[in-house]
């Protein structure tokens, strides 16, 4: 998106300045006048404006805010007890991205704000996914892991 957007600018861009080169070697023409309908009086009547086109270049990427994002959370068993070890990884991936401490906490940075899939696990417990379709900048989770069956 981020190409197709440069894309667009550098068009309108290339655009804008051959319609002003072109409009340079024009000769100059002299306005003309319209003439008012059958009925319409002359005050009513007005003559045609030459408009000026004007490069307007966004500083930035316009179809989308990129920013990293925070996540961070807690892994607990059923019965609220922290479990420390717990393993979250990209689930696309299998990157271990962070594991919790003895409290069962977690912290971890993604480099962009796009939609991702985390899984959280821990031995004899079932694996959890956790999907951010649109992560803020911070995010906070408790995460309670079901015993395998």
């Amino acid at each position: 998106m981020r190409h197709l957007a440069s894309f667009l600018a550098a068009l309108f861009f290339a655009m804008a300045a051959f319609s002003s080169a072109v409009a340079a070697d024009a000769p100059a023409r002299k306005a003309s006048t319209v003439k008012p309908a059958k009925g319409v009086s002359k005050t009513a009547a007005v003559a045609p404006t030459r408009l000026k086109a004007t490069l307007v270049a966004p500083s930035s990427d316009i179809l989308h805010e990129h920013f990293a994002v925070r996540v961070a959370g807690t892994i607990t068993a059923p019965d609220g007890q922290p479990l420390p070890g717990a393993t979250i990884w990209k689930t696309n991936t299998r990157e271990i991205l962070a594991v919790t401490n003895s409290q069962g906490d977690f912290t971890l940075t993604l480099p962009t704000n796009a939609r991702v899939t985390l899984t959280c696990g821990y031995a004899g417990y079932e694996d959890q996914q956790l999907m951010l379709s649109q992560p803020q900048r911070n995010n906070l989770y408790v995460i309670s892991l079901e015993r395998q069956k």
